[in-house]
């Protein structure tokens, strides 16, 4: 027996059967088909218990009678319970007539047949009415044998129109592509008729061919030759290329606010580019993550007409250009904490992105105004901005002015930055006389991402190394060349769970600590370093203070368990300390366990972690909650 499956039967195999209903099933044999009986209570349809590997459901009680499903563990018997509503646990008790019996085989096989089955036995068996209870339904066994699988013996795969043109002039890479898109066919010699694979693969080698210089690319025909007797099926795909597709010139809807020129900013495509879909995503998630535009769309108009030059539509939602925020938080680092903050993105209406805030901390008080230009054609982000900060941590007083310039460029996974900075700060400790401290440094540095998500990753790694130079001879009150670097891992551990380590190291090289401004020398110690110890309490100790140091080094290894989608809990241990020198450096550890939750934002932490040369135990929060 040979049978053909053309779209239109694919199409009503896998959605007109499917809709009807949902099945239980099993295999095994004999029965018979039962008319409708007299009795006023409707018989139930429940398929006949057999072996161990009969899964038996709940029996479930009607005012009308009883419904007992038993079926075997198969992903075709979990399809069939699952589409035909006479089956499911829930069903109230059938009439059952001749017409629901070939509903239901027409139902049964259907559904088998998406899944590569085409030739099954089907049976119902009535059994004797004195094995049923008085006043209950009479029960009818559902016997199904899904038969052999069907399996893909030849697949034929050919691409027409300008492809083939390209090919068979001998160009290399239209040959090396259907080199690569018959590699890549999804439904191979081998493997087992599904109905969805079939659907997928056609899918997948359109898109495929879509998604580069082809947009307009489409099936020409599909068929899926079956030979239900032999259980053996062959494929055959005919696909037309369609023209090669180049971008032609930018339009952009929904610019009011802004200055038109922004977009050719963020690396628009320019006229004469091959169409690349992944070219155009690119340009819209640069747009996307841009301060100026809320909702951003990229495409074009796939019309083999206008292969030659196709337009490139953006539409864009723009933001507001100013807005206005307040804040409330709480961190053991640094204590509570409220914040305002107003952002202007169109200072001078030059679309210069002006981001300000004044933060008022029970440990630290901060005011800054960053402005940030437009990025330039080379996609470099430029800005510069005023911070006055004042804190009093570990017993150390700062009052630190700084001004700065920096430049930020970003290449795939690597970040580059360059900066100039100006910094003038007093610092007062207790018992001894005010010290003043100024430096005019330099700086570069890299950071290397790839990981699975920005804010809460579980799969990936960071490394980032960091310069500064400072020289005494240019306003400096010491030279200095400070060094630092930053390695963390997330390693996924079975369906949930993650593994996360990270190290720290840093060197300040300079005759003396003398002269160097604190932020630019060594402290640790807090919830996101050496857990179990004060923020910033690690460094150099003296009576009644800590200062920084010319070293540092910071290690962690923790362990993440998600318990449900948003809480987990974690194991960890941190070792770390700074000192002015690498022999003075004596690691401090702290261990714990903690709780996670999951925001938008990120994982919320909550640690308990012992300082083992403290012998203390110390409780880690941070939350900021905006408004």
């Amino acid at each position: 027996m040979q049978m053909t499956l053309r779209t239109s039967l694919a199409i009503w195999c896998a959605l007109g059967l499917i809709g009807t209903g949902q099945v239980r099933a099993q295999q095994v044999a004999t029965p018979v088909v039962a008319p409708a009986p007299s009795s006023t209570v409707a018989p139930a349809i429940v398929p006949a218990q057999d072996n161990a590997d009969i899964d038996t459901d709940t029996i479930v009680r009607a005012s009308s009678g009883r419904l007992q499903l038993q079926a075997p563990k198969a992903v075709w018997a979990d399809l069939l319970r699952q589409h035909i509503p006479e089956f499911a646990a829930s069903a109230d008790a059938q009439n059952i007539t001749p017409g629901l019996i070939r509903k239901l085989r027409l139902d049964i096989s259907g559904i088998l047949a998406t899944e590569g089955y085409f030739s099954p036995e089907i049976q119902f068996d009535n059994l004797d009415s004195t094995d049923t209870p008085a006043g209950t339904a009479k029960l009818i066994h559902v016997t199904v044998n899904a038969g052999e699988r069907t399996v893909i013996e030849n697949v034929s795969l050919k691409v027409l129109g300008p492809m083939a043109d390209a090919i068979d002039a001998g160009d290399q890479p239209s040959i090396k592509r259907r080199r690569a898109l018959q590699e890549d066919w999804g439904l191979a010699v081998g493997q087992p008729f599904r109905e969805a694979d079939w659907t997928d693969a056609k899918n997948q080698l359109l898109e495929s061919l879509r998604a580069d210089a082809y947009a307009a690319a489409a099936l020409t025909s599909s068929e899926a030759k079956i030979d239900a007797d032999e259980h053996r099926g062959i494929l055959q795909v005919d696909v037309d290329s369609g023209p090669v597709f180049t971008l032609g010139d930018v339009r952009v809807t929904g610019m009011q606010r802004y200055p038109s020129w922004l977009i050719d900013r963020y690396q628009a495509p320019k006229k004469g580019e091959p169409y690349s879909r992944s070219r155009l995503l690119d340009f819209q998630r640069a747009l996307q993550n841009s301060p100026y535009f809320a909702t951003v769309t990229v495409g074009i108009d796939p019309d083999p007409e206008k292969a030659n030059a196709v337009p490139v539509d953006v539409n864009v939602v723009e933001r507001q250009a100013r807005d206005l925020s307040f804040g409330l938080g709480y961190s053991t680092n640094t204590g509570y904490r409220s914040e305002v903050a107003y952002r202007d993105r169109d200072i001078l209406g030059k679309a210069w992105d002006l981001r300000s805030a004044v933060r008022l901390e029970q440990r630290r008080q901060l005011g800054y105004a960053d402005i940030y230009l437009p990025p330039r054609e080379n996609n470099y982000l430029d800005s510069f901005g005023v911070l006055i900060e004042r804190e009093d941590i570990s017993g150390v007083l700062t009052n630190r002015q700084s001004l700065g310039v920096k430049r930020t460029s970003t290449r795939g996974h690597l970040e580059q930055r360059l900066g100039l900075n100006v910094v003038r700060e007093k610092l007062t400790v207790a018992d001894t006389p005010d010290e003043f401290h100024r430096a005019l440094v330099a700086s570069v540095g890299w950071t290397w991402r790839d990981v699975d998500q920005p804010f809460d990753p579980r799969k990936g790694e960071i490394y980032q190394l960091d310069l500064a130079v400072s020289e005494k001879a240019l306003w400096s009150d010491q030279r200095f060349v400070r060094v630092y670097g930053k390695y963390q891992r997330w390693i996924p551990v079975r369906k949930n769970d993650s593994i996360i380590l990270r190290a720290e190291v840093g060197n300040v090289f300079s005759t003396s600590g003398d002269g160097i401004p604190e932020d630019y020398l060594f402290r640790t110690g807090g919830s996101t370093t050496v857990r179990g110890y004060a923020y910033q309490s690690l460094g150099i100790q003296n009576a009644t203070s800590t200062r920084g140091g010319r070293v540092m080094t910071t290690a962690s290894a923790e362990y993440v368990h998600w318990l449900y989608p948003e809480w987990g809990a974690a194991t960890f241990i941190d070792v770390g300390n700074a000192a002015d020198t690498w022999r003075e450096l004596n690691l401090r550890q702290g261990m714990g366990v903690g709780a996670r939750y999951k925001t938008p934002a990120g994982p919320i932490a909550l640690d308990l972690a012992y300082g083992r040369q403290s012998k203390k135990f110390r409780l880690d929060f941070s939350i900021a909650i905006a408004f």
